[in-house]
């Protein structure tokens, strides 16, 4: 499924949720409207809402458990963020100017940041790891502000989420008279709260990622091969004589595979680099089926054209060699299950004190052999590795018993990844002073005091707070709109 047609859809999600909404007021007023007072549901135009009160006891209890642990905590968090402050606005600057001074693309810079974008720089089917995760660092920097704010007594009205399109965000809602109310010090706790919970629940996060191998490592097999999770329907790879789910791969031709990246990197090898094969004098000349060498397209071909299981195959060693002709056509999966080496030259082929000889098969264009080694019988596939590289999903984690799912070593990793990404993807969004974000408050609470110590008026004040942000929501919008410009068009 395209971005376009993901965004088509959730548009007509709210459309039908929007048509209801408003049948409901109009046919049954009273009771809709009792269910969603009930509820705390809220429908309106590409936004639906849930707020409650019933945290707030909870959020009291929390509160008062260990008030004094937690107020030195959100006196880390303070200085934590007034340290973040700068550096936020340093990357900010930094990824605007390098995104107009660069020609093209990100190579060169020391600071690259890129915006999480589901169907256009993420893939679709991480869908539900991006909007959980999201969901869950957005609850627990706002639970921040909720029980900082309880610790200075400073009332929360209300605790809820709001899906703004597709993307949940979690809100709490404070009594602003009384935020206001308080001294310098104890306001930043309350305002950088949030930013503090996200930077520790991404730290918890990267080291849960760190650790997360040895921890697996009691159910699963790591870096001994991959296993195959899912082969789709048009997959030529599905067969009797081809892959199935459950297989552990271990090779693909001469090359170990030992996880993903390996995986990957010699699919990448086998499409660049064309194998070749020790075969015996015996076995060459007992099934060699040559024709006349002629050419066909621009390739050497020395094989019967109506005969699809021969391959021509080229001598790699010394032509003088009159035992072996150049080029000699074999029957190919034959020849590669026969074969006792890989190999570049005549050097190493040598078997047992038999002088074996190097072969390499002669195809077209990025055609290659691929003998992918597993338990049981090799699986040997003619055509491209891009079709294996699309059509088979592999896992780096081998179940050490049957009814230990893969998925679940894959979901668990991927899952820390997007935490720790999001965690301090918000760290970063939310200390640069931007409209509706709290780097806006956190910067005017701060003016506000030293410019008033300077005797600075109110409305100069007023006036370099408002500079101040609009600038930086100007560069955050620029930067963004940049981005989205260049992944798009």
């Amino acid at each position: 499924m395209s971005f376009l047609v993901f965004l088509l859809v959730i548009g007509t999600i709210h459309g039908v949720l929007l048509f209801f909404d408003s049948f409901f007021k109009s046919c049954m007023h009273h009771p809709y409207r009792l269910f969603l007072d009930g509820t705390g549901l809220t429908v309106k135009f590409l936004r639906v809402e849930w707020y409650t009160t019933a945290l707030n006891r909870s959020l009291v209890k929390w509160s008062t458990s260990s008030p004094r642990l937690l107020a030195k905590l959100f006196d880390l968090g303070v200085y934590s963020t007034l340290i973040l402050l700068p550096v936020s606005l340093g990357v900010l600057l930094w990824s605007f100017f390098s995104s107009w001074t660069r020609s093209g693309g990100t190579e060169g810079s020391l600071v690259e940041v890129e915006v999480l974008v589901p169907g256009v720089t993420l893939p679709l089917d991480e869908l539900h790891y991006y909007l959980g995760t999201l969901l869950v660092s957005s609850v627990v920097h706002e639970l921040g502000h909720a029980v900082a704010a309880v610790l200075e007594d400073v009332p929360v009205l209300g605790f809820g989420v709001r899906v703004y399109f597709f993307l949940p965000v979690a809100l709490t809602e404070l009594n602003s008279d009384q935020l206001n109310g308080l001294r310098v010090w104890r306001k930043l706790r309350v305002l950088c709260a949030g930013v503090w919970n996200n930077l520790t629940l991404g730290l918890v996060a990267l080291l849960l990622l760190q650790s997360s191998m040895p921890i697996l490592g009691w159910f699963y097999h790591i870096n001994r091969g991959v296993y195959v999770t899912e082969i789709e329907k048009k997959s030529p790879l599905l067969g009797a004589r081809g892959l199935v789910v459950g297989d552990f791969v271990t090779k693909i031709n001469s090359c170990d595979v030992r996880n993903l990246d390996s995986w990957y990197d010699c699919l990448l090898q086998a499409l660049r680099k064309q194998p070749a094969y020790c075969l015996s004098s015996e076995f060459i000349h007992r099934h060699d089926e040559s024709t006349p060498v002629g050419t066909v397209d621009g390739l050497t071909q020395c094989c019967d054209p109506e005969n699809p299981t021969n391959t021509c195959f080229e001598y790699l060693g010394e032509s003088d060699i009159l035992e072996i002709p150049q080029h000699v056509c074999l029957p190919m999966r034959l020849s590669v299950e026969n074969s006792f080496r890989y190999c570049e030259n005549d050097n190493r082929c040598t078997d047992k004190g038999e002088q074996g000889y190097c072969l390499k098969p002669l195809l077209a264009n990025s055609t290659t052999i691929l003998e992918i080694t597993r338990r049981g019988r090799n699986v040997i596939y003619l055509g491209h590795p891009g079709d294996i590289y699309r059509t088979v999903k592999v896992s780096n984690f081998i179940p050490k018993l049957r009814y230990i799912a893969p998925n679940l070593g894959d979901a668990f990793t991927l899952f820390l990844r997007y935490l720790t990404v999001f965690s301090f993807g918000l760290v970063l969004v939310n200390v640069i002073p931007c409209y509706g974000f709290d780097g806006q408050h956190i910067v005017s609470v701060l003016l506000t005091h030293q410019l008033t110590r300077f005797g600075m008026k109110s409305q100069t004040r007023d006036i370099c707070i408002l500079l101040i942000t609009s600038l930086c929501t100007c560069l955050q919008i620029a930067l963004l709109t940049r981005f989205l410009w260049n992944v798009l068009f």
